[in-house]
């Protein structure tokens, strides 16, 4: 019996510290909520965006006011230890789920990516934007620096059409032979509260570094053909004409193929159409067939110029290889040893989307 009443009260004794843990208030801690990175003049340059809370603050939201704390070091950890001992609280990065990467910081990319991917564990869920700020001109952004990390929480989560534009730590492949390949999202805000404040472009990263800037249709379309998004909502010019509509329920569809030795891969949009206009102007039903017919040569002609600007420079964004392989794994390997994988493989895109 005396060994059992022993043994609850070690039980006793170790739940109080371990709650006593649990429940320290935030208001102890600097809650980072953004890291800033960049690389200028030899130097690495950090900004934490952090959230000091009431002393009795102890939940998981935080409300508290925002500062930004910048550094610079030698290497990422040191210029991220000095930005912490810019204030007197210990660093709490639990709650961090955005990385900024400044200019200079994007031109070397897997660097600062590798850093943190070995924290995929422990925030798996780190989403990654590039920004054209410089360090000095993200510090200036103090006043409206919460609302940014509230759009760049917004987001993280999926919208209302189910749809989630950004890239997390682990869904990028930084373990290729020249470094990352993929896209980044750019991300947008000023110290002016009445500017622009998220994403309206799409980086696409080559061995690293930004290869070319993707926006409006064209972004839209590569995060469609990404699993990204499963419509498009379209203003722009078809044979010279003001198109506007938007697209529903639409799927891509891909069927590897072999020919004449050759990987091919044909993906297959299809879908509905509707609120098409044309030049301002409602369409009656005939002459939504025959916009449908000019939607559909359209992007597939961007889809095309997509493909050009990605695949065929290596950067599989959209795993045309991974298809392939599931038909001819052997040659599609035997043809990226090569280094002839991209130049030679065939991709061909069509479209089939309906009026509502």
């Amino acid at each position: 019996m005396r060994g059992k009443i022993l043994k609850l009260a070690v039980a006793l004794c170790l739940a109080a510290v371990l709650c006593g843990c649990a429940s320290r208030s935030l208001g102890e801690r600097a809650i980072v909520k953004m890291i800033y990175l960049d690389a200028a003049e030899g130097k690495t340059h950090a900004g934490l965006v952090v959230f000091t809370c009431a002393p009795n603050s102890d939940t998981a939201s935080v409300e508290g006011e925002a500062k930004i704390y910048t550094a610079e070091g030698g290497s990422i950890e040191e210029a991220l230890y000095n930005a912490e001992q810019q204030q007197n609280k210990k660093a709490f990065y639990a709650q961090n789920e955005l990385l900024l990467l400044g200019p200079g910081a994007a031109q070397d990319a897997t660097h600062f990516l590798a850093h943190f991917a070995g924290e995929n564990a422990a925030r798996p869920n780190l989403a990654v934007f590039l920004t054209a700020m410089t360090t000095a001109e993200f510090s200036e952004c103090e006043e409206g620096i919460s609302s940014v990390v509230r759009e760049g929480e917004r987001l993280l989560a999926p919208g209302a059409d189910g749809e989630k534009r950004t890239q997390s730590i682990f869904e990028l492949d930084l373990a290729g032979e020249d470094g990352l390949n993929g896209y980044l999202p750019v991300f947008s805000f000023s110290k002016e509260e009445k500017e622009f404040c998220g994403v309206r472009q799409i980086a696409l990263m080559r061995a690293g570094k930004p290869d070319a800037l993707l926006e409006e249709t064209p972004m839209q379309l590569a995060l469609l053909l990404s699993g990204k998004a499963d419509r498009l909502s379209v203003n722009t010019q078809i044979e010279g004409e003001a198109f506007s509509f938007t697209t529903q329920q639409t799927t891509v569809a891909r069927t590897p193929s072999v020919e004449n030795g050759v990987p091919c891969l044909s993906v297959h949009m299809a879908g509905l159409v509707d609120e098409i206009t044309v030049n301002g102007v409602p369409l009656t039903r005939q002459q939504q067939d025959a916009a449908a017919r000019k939607i559909n040569g359209y992007l597939e002609k961007l889809a095309t110029a997509l493909d050009d600007a990605a695949f065929r420079r290596g950067n599989d964004i959209f795993h045309h290889a991974w298809w392939m392989g599931q038909r001819d794994a052997a040659s599609v390997q035997a043809l990226k040893e090569a280094g002839l994988l991209y130049q030679t493989a065939q991709v061909r895109f069509s479209c089939d989307l309906q009026p509502a």
